[in-house]
């Protein structure tokens, strides 16, 4: 992202009356304007939110983000896909648990997941499978982390959408059918009015707009707003029809799935399916 668009960018979001503001990647830090982004949306008092892999953290030249983030009382959503150390590597890279984990003590030591200051953790499965239920893979995380000295304050599990990489993997096992399969039958309706591309939209690093992350990641802007900067848009009139696609049943399917965790609570879902 260049220097105009994130003060383009700025200047819409401070101007605007949302309050909820999340960055994402990826990873965020990675962003050299993430800094005057929470500076200055901090002080037109929005919630921030800052999705992060942890990893970047532990990177020397990004250490001053923990004094930014404690300052500005930035919430954090943390990449940590399980709580055993082989899965997290086999998944992430050789390492990547270890030093997740010493960056989580830091975080707790400066009352991340222990005071005031929130930090969830993201579980996503390793396999094309559907999350266990997420009051039960929290019980696991908490005991299974505990023993490690850190504390959080929520597990957010996330379905894991058939595109990008993870399309490849599926694709090369001759697994996507199953895959597809899977997703489609376990399709909840219940789901639908709490979607969340009903009630935000993603922008990239140019300024294009899209329904969601996952839309964003496959190149497909809102519709009718296709070539249109964030900030030129009219927000008092903006009711676009949202484009969906195969990829969206993962959203869906079971008790649902959005950035923060599940969308209804598991009796729920399976009322429903019992319903159907």
């Amino acid at each position: 992202m260049d220097r105009h668009t994130a003060r383009m960018i700025l200047a819409k979001l401070t101007a605007l009356s949302v309050q909820q503001i999340e960055f994402t990647g990826g990873a965020p830090e990675l962003n050299a304007h993430l800094p005057l982004f929470i500076e200055q949306l901090a002080e037109h008092k929005k919630h921030i939110t800052v999705r992060t892999n942890l990893t970047a953290l532990a990177m020397p030249e990004h250490a001053s983000f923990f004094e930014l983030y404690q300052k500005h009382g930035v919430k954090l959503v943390a990449s940590l896909p399980c709580y055993l150390p082989e899965n997290v590597d086999r998944q992430r890279g050789q390492g990547v648990f270890d030093t997740s984990i010493a960056v989580l003590r830091r975080l707790n030591s400066q009352g991340y997941g222990s005071g005031e200051l929130e930090l969830d953790l993201v579980y996503n499965p390793l396999a094309d499978v559907l999350p266990p239920d997420q009051k039960g893979l929290e019980l696991g995380y908490r005991r299974a982390l505990h023993d490690l000295g850190v504390t959080f304050n929520n597990i957010v599990a996330i379905t894991n959408v058939p595109i990008g990489r993870f399309k490849e993997s599926l694709t090369a096992q001759n697994a996507y059918g199953r895959y597809m399969n899977l997703l489609q039958q376990s399709f909840n309706a219940a789901t639908c009015d709490r979607l969340m591309c009903c009630m935000l939209i993603s922008v990239d690093y140019q300024g294009f707009v899209y329904d969601c992350d996952f839309n964003l990641a496959l190149g497909r802007e809102i519709r009718g707003f296709e070539g249109k900067k964030f900030w030129g848009i009219d927000f008092s009139c903006f009711t676009p029809e949202i484009t969906f696609d195969r990829h969206c049943l993962a959203c869906t399917a079971g008790s649902g799935s959005s950035c923060h965790g599940r969308l209804i609570a598991a009796q729920e879902a399976l009322a429903a399916s019992s319903a159907s």
